[in-house]
């Protein structure tokens, strides 16, 4: 059997290190620090209940980036002003046969019902906070029509510093946490009081 000089051992003992390191890499494609719907609320310029009305990707004026503008059509605000539509700007989409994946980013299907808490970017766009943890969905009790807000599932994205176990627990029977007692815990104001459109 053939022993290793102190350099080789060295060599091998970092050729490992950087192999862990690239499969601990490779588990999660985005590390995003985990925020509370609190926290969300306290940065978010506008928080809106709508519905997606379209989301449509394209390239930066560089072609060297994929964007996707998603439009809401907005039917209560609850934070900033008052508008018809708020359009969120964010990085990945599909054009054409180009694909660009950003992981950790929402995703959005035409006609869902989504409570946003959106910021302003540098160039004053809006993009939803925290990544997809900025996007809630709304399903409706199908009797009642009452609305619950579902927690967001990011997809390849681990949340630093998230507590173990779901973050958003029903707090009465239904399938999520009622929509006024969502946006109270998070913004301190109960839904009534929004903007209705």
């Amino acid at each position: 059997m053939r022993t290793l000089s102190m350099g080789q051992r060295i060599v091998c003992i970092a050729s490992l290190c950087l192999v862990a390191m690239g499969w601990a890499a490779c588990s999660y494609a985005s590390l995003v620090a985990h925020r509370t719907p609190q926290q969300i609320g306290a940065d978010s310029d506008a928080v809106v209940r709508g519905r997606v009305e379209s989301n449509q990707s394209f390239w930066n004026e560089r072609h060297t980036k994929v964007f996707t503008r998603v439009r809401i059509a907005v039917d209560q605000t609850y934070k900033g002003a008052g508008t018809a539509t708020l359009e969120l700007v964010q990085l990945g989409g599909t054009v054409g046969t180009m694909k660009v994946t950003a992981h950790g980013a929402p995703t959005w299907k035409i006609g869902e019902e989504v409570l946003v808490f959106a910021e302003r970017d540098n160039a004053g766009a809006y993009r939803v906070s925290g990544l997809s943890q900025g996007k809630f969905r709304i399903v409706r009790d199908a009797k009642t029509g009452e609305a619950f807000v579902v927690a967001p599932q990011p997809e390849e994205t681990r949340l630093l510093g998230a507590p173990a176990g779901p973050g958003l627990r029903a707090a009465s029977p239904g399938p999520g946490v009622p929509l006024d007692e969502f946006v109270e815990r998070a913004i301190g104001r109960a839904s009534g009081e929004g903007v209705e459109r």
